[in-house]
């Protein structure tokens, strides 16, 4: 069997694809761009002569590369084509499915932006909204990346429509981490891009002021690279604040390469997601964290089994739930740092769970959780 997976920018996305998809006599060809196939180098170590690569250049025009894909579709007879991100042109991919006989699978990653257009005078608004609507009525099946997202697309879509869940993680760890937990350095990680839209980065200098004053050794990583457009007034702010201390580690960069982000990932205790649950991400069309999108960095927690801190009204996963930290108000986030400074053995006990839960996320469970995806390898 032939299969082809598109990704343009979520290497870190695609990742658990490929690997669900890779099993037995499977052929796997990826269509990418020249940025996301740098970061795949670092995934796969050494194992990329796995797969087919067709890289997009720089210089190559979007709508050129999505025609390059119809035709190798057709002349390589691939029978399922997995489409991991669109996020623009969608009438040329909209017509692409439309001339390629392959099975076709589609992920979507912000549920409200393809079924709740808004009025705008602005003409590409328009024509991007039309197209997201295009593309979930031509499309008959659907990839979410979080189980709280299953429902919420399958009821907007008819019935004969079919949606699986392919989360944005696998996990591969065989042994738990062995690294000891300090009391005398708390290691907290924010991983995904700087973006103001996205988390709350006012409760992020709250809490770093409230570790200051009542003497937690706290360390914060702001684990992702900076939005230009969404994350200068936040890098202005680190700039800042790092004129006089130390414990604030950001990178002023457009994107972490992956091994840097793995180390510092490894050697972290905690993931903290301060979502920012009811916000505007796609031509001002508002989405619920947890519910119509998922955050990215529940995807670290599940590669990585980490303990991790959340919003208490922001929903996950299952399987997660105990090993998560729940807050309404950041003094309790400074509060359980100090408790577990005295008790380590919670964090310990939480790590257990940590490890538990993300082995419900090896590649054979995802696979028999979605039969009607996998069971034709």
């Amino acid at each position: 069997m032939h299969i082809a997976i598109f990704e343009t920018d979520h290497f870190e996305g695609a990742y658990p694809v490929i690997r669900a998809f890779d099993v037995n006599q499977t052929r796997i060809t990826i269509f990418t761009y020249e940025s996301a196939y740098r970061q795949f180098l670092f995934l796969f170590n050494g194992q990329m002569d796995r797969y087919v690569w067709i890289v997009k250049s720089q210089k190559e025009s979007k709508n050129h590369f999505i025609w390059r894909m119809v035709k190798a579709v057709k002349e390589e007879n691939i029978s399922l084509i997995y489409f991991n991100t669109i996020a623009n042109n969608y009438p040329s991919y909209v017509t692409a499915m439309m001339m390629m006989k392959a099975r076709k699978i589609v992920t979507i990653h912000d549920i409200n932006a393809h079924f709740r257009p808004l009025l705008s005078v602005n003409f590409r608004r328009q024509i991007r909204q039309w197209g997201r609507w295009l593309l979930v009525h031509t499309a008959k099946e659907f990839n979410v990346v979080g189980q709280p997202m299953l429902e919420q697309l399958s009821r907007r879509l008819s019935h004969e429509k079919k949606v699986y869940c392919v989360p944005g993680a696998v996990f591969e760890m065989e042994q738990r981490d062995s690294r000891l937990f300090s009391p005398e350095q708390i290691k907290i990680v924010i991983p995904g891009s700087v973006d103001s839209r996205r988390r709350n980065y006012d409760e992020v200098f709250l809490l770093l002021k409230q570790a200051n004053e009542l003497s937690v050794p706290l360390v914060i990583y702001l684990l992702g690279g900076i939005s230009m457009e969404f994350g200068k007034d936040i890098l202005a702010r680190c700039l800042e604040y790092s004129r006089n201390l130390s414990n604030l580690i950001f990178y002023p960069v457009n994107i972490v390469d992956q091994p840097e982000f793995d180390k510092v990932m490894i050697a972290s205790d905690f993931v903290w997601i301060p979502s920012r649950i009811r916000t505007n991400l796609t031509d001002g069309i508002e989405e619920i964290y947890g519910e119509t999108v998922s955050s990215g960095s529940i995807f670290e927690v599940i590669k990585h089994a980490k303990p991790f801190i959340v919003p208490a009204s922001l929903q996950i996963d299952q399987f997660l739930v105990s090993s998560c930290v729940r807050y309404s108000r950041i003094i309790e986030i400074t509060e359980f740092l100090s408790k577990i400074r005295e008790q380590p053995e919670l964090y310990r006990n939480l790590s257990k769970k940590a490890f538990s839960n993300s082995s419900q996320y090896r590649v054979q469970n995802i696979r028999d959780r979605n039969p009607g995806l996998f069971s034709m390898l």
